[in-house]
C-alpha cells in the first residue's frame, strides 16, 4: 500500500505526532525492517505498524506522562491500548496480500504491546513464589 518510503515516513510521523528530523533514522530503520512484499516483489513500508511500535514511549516521553496538571494524572501504559489497537488493525487491514516476516506481524506484535510477556503480567512471580516457599 505504502511503497516509497519518504510517505511512509510521514505518515509514522504524524500518527506520532513526531515534527523535525530528530527521529527520521529511528523511524525510517523500522519502516525498512518491518516491511512487507507484495506478489510482483514490491516493498511495501507499514508506517501504522511503526506508530504502533513507538507510540508508548515516545508518547509518554513527549507528554511527560502529565495528562492535568491539578493533581498530577499521569499517563498510564494502559491508556495507549485504544490508539494502538487501532493503528494495528489499520495496518492489518492494508498488508492483505504482502509476505511479512512473522516477527514483524501485527498479531506479534499486538501481542508483545496489549498482552505483556509473562514477566510482565505477574504470572511468572506467582511461580517464583511458589517455588521459594516450598
Amino acid at each position: 500500500m505504502f511503497t516509497d518510503l519518504t510517505t511512509a515516513l510521514a505518515i509514522a510521523k504524524a500518527n506520532l505526532g513526531v515534527t523535525g528530523t530528530d527521529r527520521d533514522a529511528e523511524i525510517t530503520a523500522l519502516l525498512e525492517a518491518s516491511a512487507g512484499t507484495d506478489a510482483n516483489g514490491t516493498t511495501n513500508y507499514r508506517p501504522y505498524l511503526v506508530a504502533a511500535y513507538f507510540l508508548p514511549l515516545w508518547g509518554a516521553i513527549a507528554r511527560q506522562q502529565l495528562i492535568s496538571a491539578d493533581g498530577a494524572t499521569w499517563l498510564k501504559p494502559k491508556d495507549f491500548d485504544p490508539l494502538i489497537t487501532s493503528l494495528l488493525t489499520l495496518q492489518e487491514s492494508a498488508d492483505c496480500g504482502l509476505t511479512i516476516d512473522e516477527c514483524w506481524s501485527t498479531d506479534n506484535l499486538r501481542e508483545r504491546l496489549l498482552c505483556g510477556c509473562k514477566a510482565e503480567t505477574g504470572e511468572i512471580a506467582v511461580a517464583l513464589l511458589g517455588a521459594n516457599v516450598i
